[in-house]
């Protein structure tokens, strides 16, 4: 009997050792907490056009339409649209029945009231002021949209968290210029409802039961600002943070990449990192001055200083293979590799050879650190350059001033078009805030841009960029350096179809 009870003991061992127990269960009800460098100053989308501000509103509004990692379009808040023959006329057609968080109907008039909200928004005139000629609301569920002339980018501006989302007509109606400046001033139609707002700090978020895509798997979010990332990816080892919206890079990703509870979230990004010269005035209106910069830069060793190598190099913005749309994915005429001889020459023959300069940058990475290489590739040529790393609104402010000569920054594209992360930047009417970081204008280029826009034909829009590539290299209004990497660092706990995505709602739970 001893020997037919230890048999059987024996044999359950052997299942348990065969199917063990599962890991233990994730608590589906705690807070996700995560981070980003910053966090918005407002929840009025139309005040600025970021990173932090895409993160922190793409909880709270919705877009009309969603394109999903693999260029996918799929219904938000319109459940179907038709776009005209000439491509000037954008019909949507609502969904019935979505409400926001205080209960009223959500309808054309909100959409209308957003459009024109962002076209008097300086951070979206590139896309709402330089293309919406007039919108009707032929009834509450249906809203159209005429363009001033066809863009063959403005469906995929309208589906991204970045420039799509839709704000409460009656909100701003009630509240006026307050609306969006605190937790009881903020009015949605998304996942979450803000419960908690600590500007610099974090803001506390809340899912909806009724949210009209399903509930939320993630119930309780608190999103902090981490300026720091070495502080960031310490507090992912330490499990405080479960997802870091700032892609990593270099040790980071190596310090990250063999923990069994961190999941890296990889792909090739459309944000472009750039070192961009002031066109409009000083010595950079002088094209040979921006080639002597080309020429001076190394592009593998601002990769390697900047992102430890995680990125590809780039010869123009979007040159990313065909997972950019339209990318005419070819070598221009004219490229640019170093030669620092060729840049002293052409530095001494525009006759500014010893000119000071000042290289300013944000005070975060990558940029702080491209400011310093920049500084000293730029002394190496013949010039006497200086760096001056700023917080984030005082260098935007200097920019869009004209007070920033030469300066690396990014362009963040998230409609994986090249209109969005080229012709944005080249073209004249949106200098500042639309892209044209560089203030570069030139009639023949607009009118470049203006026939890819024309035609909704991918063959014919990689031929006109063909043209607009070769003709951005030969006059060099910034140099394209490279595309980084994406590794999006999250908690092991959670799993997500889109790494590149900045919803919550996009996350479920991995177990």
């Amino acid at each position: 009997m001893k020997f037919r009870i230890l048999a059987v003991l024996l044999c359950i061992v052997s299942v348990f050792a065969l199917f063990p127990l599962e890991a233990e269960a994730a608590d589906h009800n705690r807070v996700v907490n995560f981070a980003y460098q910053a966090i918005t100053d407002s929840f009025d989308f139309g005040k600025i056009n970021g990173v932090a501000e895409a993160i922190a509103m793409s909880q709270v509004y919705d877009s009309l339409l969603l394109k999903d990692f693999d260029g996918v379009f799929h219904p938000n808040l319109a459940e179907s649209w038709d776009i005209s023959p000439d491509g000037l006329e954008y019909t949507f057609r609502l969904r019935k029945g979505i409400k926001w968080q205080d209960g009223v109907d959500f309808t054309a008039a909100d959409v209308e009231f957003t459009y024109r909200h962002l076209i008097e928004a300086p951070a979206y005139a590139w896309l709402y002021k330089n293309n919406v000629d007039r919108m009707e609301t032929p009834d509450p569920l249906t809203f159209k949209v005429f363009l001033k002339k066809p863009n063959a980018f403005f469906i995929s501006a309208l589906a991204t968290t970045s420039n799509g989302l839709i704000m409460p007509k009656h909100g701003f109606e009630k509240y006026g210029e307050e609306y969006g400046t605190a937790v009881d001033k903020i009015i949605g139609t998304g996942a979450y409802v803000v419960t908690d707002w600590k500007p610099d700090v974090s803001i506390t978020y809340k899912a909806k039961d009724d949210y009209f895509n399903g509930v939320p798997q993630i119930r309780n979010a608190v999103f902090h600002q981490i300026t720091d990332s070495n502080a960031a990816i310490v507090a992912m080892q330490t499990g405080e943070m479960d997802i870091y919206l700032a892609p990593i890079s270099g040790s980071a990703f190596k310090t990250l990449s063999g923990k069994p509870d961190i999941v890296l979230g990889e792909y090739l990004t459309a944000r472009n990192e750039a070192v961009y010269m002031y066109c409009k005035e000083g010595i950079f209106t002088d094209v040979r001055m921006r080639k002597a910069v080309a020429y001076a830069i190394n592009k593998e060793d601002a990769l390697t200083v900047a992102m430890d190598g995680l990125g590809q190099i780039i010869n123009y913005p979007g040159d990313i293979g065909p997972a950019m749309t339209a990318n005419p994915d070819f070598t221009p005429e004219i490229t640019y590799k170093q030669d620092l001889a060729k840049a002293r020459e052409l530095v001494k023959e525009a006759g500014f050879e010893g000119t000071s300069l000042v290289v300013k940058s944000y005070n975060t990475e990558p940029y702080a650190t491209l400011g310093v290489y920049l500084q000293g590739v730029l002394n190496d040529i013949g010039l006497k350059a200086t760096v001056e790393p700023m917080e984030r609104a005082t260098f935007l402010a200097q920019r869009n001033a004209g007070s920033a000569a030469i300066f690396p920054l990014g362009w963040v594209g998230q409609a994986y078009d090249i209109d969005e992360v080229l012709g944005s930047c080249l073209y004249s009417a949106n200098q500042g805030n639309g892209g044209n970081n560089s203030f570069y204008a030139d009639t023949e280029m607009d009118k470049l841009i203006e026939a890819a826009r024309a035609t909704s034909n991918i063959t014919e829009r990689k031929e006109i960029y063909k043209k607009i590539v070769d003709k951005f290299m030969e006059e060099v209004p910034f140099v394209a350096l490279f595309a980084m990497k994406g590794a999006v660092p999250r908690s092991a706990d959670l799993t997500t179809n889109n790494p590149r995505t900045y919803r919550l709602f996009d996350y479920t739970w991995a177990r």
